[in-house]
């Protein structure tokens, strides 16, 4: 089964995932794991088990410029529960600490922002996401 995009959202909040930022795009949440290399001299092939997952050091969203989400995510001096939901319920939840910036621009486009989460915890996907 597919699902679209579409209705893709980001919570966040203090004690739980309650705000909605309306984003453009979203990265990928949990890395590939680093392969650990097991060959020994009476292989005839390298072989590998998995390692630790690469996580990177912040999670970036697009989102078009809006100065009260602007100003209110460059407020938060704490760490946020969030949340990625996609159309269907299912998604990753995880806690960070979340901030905003504005982008370049160029003639005759759209202003745009980057929401920055850096995560303090491993997002974990459900299939139902909760947010209360």
């Amino acid at each position: 089964m597919a699902i679209s995009s579409f209705n893709t959202v980001l919570k966040y909040g203090s004690t739980s995932p309650t705000t909605s930022v309306t984003i453009k795009d979203f990265p990928s949440l949990l890395g590939q794991r680093s392969s650990l290399e097991t060959t020994t001299l009476s292989d005839d092939a390298q072989t590998f088990i998995p390692g630790i997952r690469q996580q990177s050091e912040s999670f970036p969203f697009l989102a078009n410029y809006d100065p009260a989400v602007y100003a209110a995510i460059n407020e938060l001096d704490a760490v946020q529960k969030c949340a990625l939901i996609y159309s269907d319920g299912s998604g990753y939840t995880w806690d960070g600490y979340i901030s905003a910036s504005v982008n370049e621009g160029s003639v005759d486009s759209v202003v745009e922002m980057t929401i920055s989460i850096t995560p303090t915890t491993v997002p974990v996907w459900a299939e139902k996401v909760a947010t209360t």
